[in-house]
């Protein structure tokens, strides 16, 4: 008999009907809801949102109809075309970035989320697009590592439309503006809509910062930018309508926006209606939100506000929706820049915390880092020398990894002194040696206009000839700058016995990559985030932390016996029985070169 029972409940289970499956999960928070297959045009009913304070109101909405996805691997298969009016919506300008996620109800059943809209075109902001609540809540369960799916693109009508006097075939979800103005004006019978996304907001950075992180994400319009920090003020308890803020980095540095919270279910959010990176599992910052104003201009109306204390994460960032998690706080990146100008006894500190995505962590900590020594120098542009002093720790490591290195530059010391964060980060989170949880990042710079380099005067060797496992006696003569006295060296190199025999090159310069003045400082920053990470050029973690704390330094001079050729860059000199060079420490910054043909007989 009890095996009969569980059959009947398993069968009861398997047929229950999508209204009786959302009444069943209303007793665990989720209202009733009613699916996008009994959704009618010209079914009225209300939208609810934030667009002052933290007051949550109600706008006025009239379904005109469905429409179904194009095709392919989708996670929503159908969007709400609807309308939306009242007094809220003439105080916003119509559909205003900021208000996806935004629930929507029809007799007091819950439909969807507000996801995207007519933002472009001012006299149709009044139309938008829904996210169907039975989409959305597939995120609301989803476990971590579920495989991730493409947001649709191309939607189609159930029946003929006429939106603004045209006729509507297709419905297309854009990119972007620009996108969605090309797409009009090039198909007829297709209507664009853009997601109602907050525009991506930043603050704390300095102009020049700015555009290197723009570049390096790739925006294709200026990014927001906010003076505000976070600020202090009693948050109303989260609900659906709510508005929060979504980040990416907090502290000094800010990155982020804000959505609209479409359910609450236990300490579970659905917010947005639709993706905000579609990167699947992430871990982003979850906070507060205070709303200012609506500001509504020609291209579009968005919310403008306030970010308050964080309260838990994001772990989802789905097609249909992202889901928020309160009471659960994000494990983040901690950066942490300390910047002295020596002329002028100004400090600068700045921290910030970045989510642990390899690419973000190596733009935010690099841009803040520029803002750190543009702040504290007061200007942009200007010589000087550079001690720069970075400390990683990570879990994986044996002890914190520190490297220290100085700086030259006759026009933009500031630039120069970031040449190698990228590499430093690289070490935390791309290392193919071994599993490192990175932890923090500390940055500690010392500025001065005085010059702080050498110049390489010449370079005799003993003998041009010599025999694998020969010594290589060199004399070598260094200037440091405006000093009458020249410093000179005799170095010897051991000759690698696996060396081969040929002509072979003599290479002698800094240890630290060459900055050519003709290349743009500000673009090749840009150019090493983007870079791809090369493996290291040694088998173990030991040698790699040598090789990072050690290595490549401006000051050191680096002398390289080269087998005629091969390339001047990489690690084939470092492939013998010993190592095929020396390095000479300094306390300059070394600048120029010298080559001398040898024989290896």
């Amino acid at each position: 008999m009890a095996r009969i029972v569980a059959v009947t409940v398993l069968v009861a289970a398997l047929v229950l009907p999508m209204a009786g499956w959302a009444q069943a999960q209303s007793s665990q928070g989720v209202p009733p809801i009613m699916p996008v297959g009994e959704i009618r045009p010209g079914m009225r009913g209300i939208g609810r949102t934030v667009i002052k304070g933290q007051r949550i109101e109600e706008f006025a909405i009239e379904v005109i109809g469905t429409l179904r996805g194009g095709g392919g691997i989708i996670p929503v298969s159908h969007l709400i075309l609807f309308r939306i009016s009242g007094p809220l919506t003439d105080r916003s300008g119509g559909t205003a970035a900021g208000m996806s996620g935004s629930p929507l109800y029809i007799n007091g059943k819950l439909i969807g989320a507000l996801s995207a809209g007519y933002l472009f075109q001012p006299d149709k902001r009044d139309l938008a697009l829904a996210t169907p609540i039975e989409e959305m809540l597939r995120v609301l369960e989803l476990p971590a590592g579920a495989p991730q799916a493409a947001w649709p693109r191309t939607f189609v009508s159930d029946r003929p439309l006429r939106l603004a006097g045209r006729p509507v075939e297709r419905v297309v979800i854009a990119d972007d503006l620009d996108q969605a103005t090309s797409i009009e004006a090039a198909l007829p019978g297709v209507s664009a809509f853009i997601p109602a996304t907050f525009p991506v907001t930043v603050s704390g950075l300095s102009p020049r910062a700015k555009r290197i992180v723009e570049a390096a994400l790739g925006v294709k319009q200026p990014l927001f930018q906010s003076d505000g920090d976070a600020t202090t003020f009693d948050a109303a308890p989260i609900t659906g309508g709510s508005s929060v803020g979504v980040l990416q980095a907090r502290g000094d540095l800010s990155f982020g926006g804000i959505c609209t919270v479409t359910l609450r279910v236990g300490n579970k959010l659905l917010i947005c209606g639709h993706p905000w990176e579609l990167l699947g599992d992430v871990e982003y910052a979850l906070t507060t939100s205070d709303i200012i104003t609506v500001v509504r201009t020609l291209e579009r109306p968005f919310k403008e506000g306030n970010l308050g204390e964080m309260i838990g994460k994001v772990d989802q960032d789905r097609g249909p929706a992202i889901r928020g998690v309160v009471g659960q706080m994000p494990r983040m990146f901690a950066v942490r820049v300390s910047v002295t100008d020596l002329d002028t006894g100004t400090r600068v500190d700045k921290g910030t915390q970045v989510v642990r995505r390899r690419d973000l962590a190596k733009i935010f900590a690099t841009a803040m880092t520029l803002t750190a020594i543009d702040r504290s120098r007061d200007q942009i542009l200007g010589g000087g020398t550079a001690t720069v002093t970075m400390s990683l720790r990570g879990k994986g490591l044996p002890r914190t990894i520190t490297r220290k290195n100085i700086f030259y530059n006759s026009r933009d010391i500031a630039l120069a002194a970031l040449l190698e964060m990228p590499d430093a980060l690289n070490f935390l989170f791309y290392n193919d040696l071994a599993e490192i949880d990175p932890i923090d990042l500390s940055i500690d710079i010392s500025l001065t206009t005085k010059r702080q380099t050498a110049a390489i005067i010449d370079a005799v060797v003993e003998r041009r000839e010599v025999a694998p496992g020969d010594i290589l006696r060199t004399r070598l003569l260094i200037r440091p700058f405006q000093e009458v006295s020249v410093s000179f060296r005799v170095i010897d190199i051991m000759v690698p016995r696996n060396f081969p025999r040929g002509p072979a090159v003599l290479i002698i310069s800094s240890a630290g990559p060459q900055i050519t003045v003709e290349f743009p400082l500000e673009e090749r920053v840009t150019q090493f985030l983007l870079r791809e990470p090369e493996p290291s050029p040694v088998d173990s973690l030991v040698g790699a932390i040598e090789l990072f704390e050690d290595f490549g330094k401006n000051t050191d001079v680096l002398l390289r016996l080269v087998p005629f050729g091969l390339p001047a860059e990489g690690g084939e000199f470092l492939k013998f029985d010993v190592f095929a060079g020396r390095i000479v420490r300094t306390e300059w910054v070394i600048q120029g070169s010298m080559q001398i043909p040898i024989l290896v007989r």
